[in-house]
């Protein structure tokens, strides 16, 4: 592994749940692949992959929408969109890719000249773009649905390895940022789902 992209998983995976940058978050980071990384935080509302290259750190956000099956009237509808976002973002764009041409967001970064700023930058950027994105294709519910569940699961494991009520609670409030209130009805609520 090169000094640049041990140095890029390290920022990832060393900070603090009160960091005011993204890239200061303390990222789960998980090898999936030779040079590919799957990283996540409970507070960013994306799952990131993290891909090394040979000149190049490539930054690429999944998404569950898939465009293969649309009718091409439909395609050419989410393309317009995508592609006039794409005129309004820096540094990252959207893009389709895989078996059914999923919607990705992708910044590619120079492994030569990548430093933290610009890294954390990149973060911030496809942050920006997952909201732009739900907000263009008019998909808010469906998207907050799915952060909350992801957030459930996380809280599921955290309670199958013997968490307290209260470290249950600092990871919805400190980790994730929620408030108070509504994190003690979330741990209700998914207290109850595991009991039916």
């Amino acid at each position: 592994m090169e000094a640049i992209e041990a140095k890029v998983l390290s920022w990832l995976m060393e900070g603090d749940d009160n960091a005011k940058n993204i890239v200061d978050l303390p990222w789960k980071v998980e090898e999936i692949e030779r040079d590919i990384y799957l990283a996540e935080h409970p507070s960013v509302p994306m799952h990131l992959m993290v891909m090394f290259s040979e000149n190049f750190v490539h930054l690429v956000v999944p998404t569950s929408i898939e465009t293969g099956n649309l009718s091409d009237e439909e395609k050419l509808e989410i393309y317009r969109k995508l592609l006039t976002l794409n005129e309004g973002v820096h540094m990252m764009k959207f893009s389709i890719g895989g078996e059914n041409a999923q919607i990705r967001l992708r910044v590619d970064l120079d492994k030569s000249t990548l430093g933290k700023d610009e890294f954390n930058n990149a973060l911030v950027a496809l942050v920006i773009g997952v909201l732009a994105g739900v907000m263009a294709l008019g998909i808010e519910e469906e998207f907050a649905r799915k952060v909350l569940a992801r957030i459930a699961i996380m809280l599921v494991d955290k309670m199958e390895k013997g968490a307290t009520e209260e470290e249950l609670l600092h990871f919805l409030t400190v980790t994730v940022g929620m408030d108070i209130r509504d994190a003690k009805d979330f741990l209700e609520q998914v207290k109850s789902a595991m009991e039916e």
